[in-house]
């Protein structure tokens, strides 16, 4: 985390922006997991054990996959630097990011649940996970955005957006102003 951290602070070009927010993500995760993990077999919360026990699980996988979407994040914009901006090398820096955006959403749906009807002695905890994955969602879409301009291909293009628009929509309904 050291290492990421100060690979973030200096002029290396990546990682950056999309790998940030994969981090934040799995940041999220954890903290669900927690959650999870603190409110199994407590018996206050025994009708809802089953389900943190789900949760539990999906988090640690999204979790996981977040760590590694980071890695490949930093590869995609290396490979684009490589290539020149090739069209095929910022597809997948856009397909990257994306990926981050809907599995930080799935986070945020957890932490949503998790906040509500988890270990309310961790109310915090849940609290910092919704923020944490609100923010990875809004940052990997933006590193989706800065790609956008950079591909030709009209048809891929409409489909991208309206994922985004997707994942934007799916996040404001969890998301309170």
């Amino acid at each position: 985390m050291n290492q990421f951290l100060a690979d973030l602070a200096s002029k290396k070009p990546a990682p950056g922006g999309g790998s940030a927010s994969a981090m934040a993500g799995a940041m999220a995760a954890g903290l669900v997991r927690k959650v999870c993990l603190l409110t199994i077999g407590k018996k206050k919360y025994q009708k809802v054990t089953e389900r943190f026990s789900q949760l539990n699980q999906e988090a640690e996988e999204l979790q996981k996959a977040l760590i590694q979407l980071a890695k490949k994040d930093e590869e995609a914009f290396l490979e684009v630097m490589k290539t020149k901006g090739s069209e095929k090398a910022v597809k997948k820096a856009a397909e990257v990011p994306l990926e981050t955006a809907r599995r930080s959403l799935a986070v945020l749906k957890m932490a949503n649940y998790a906040s509500k009807h988890g270990n309310q002695n961790l109310r915090s905890d849940a609290f910092c996970a919704l923020e944490l994955a609100t923010a990875a969602v809004y940052g990997a879409l933006e590193n989706v955005r800065v790609n956008l301009p950079f591909i030709q291909d009209e048809a891929y293009l409409r489909d991208l957006k309206n994922q985004i628009d997707e994942v934007l929509e799916s996040t404001a309904r969890l998301v309170k102003p």
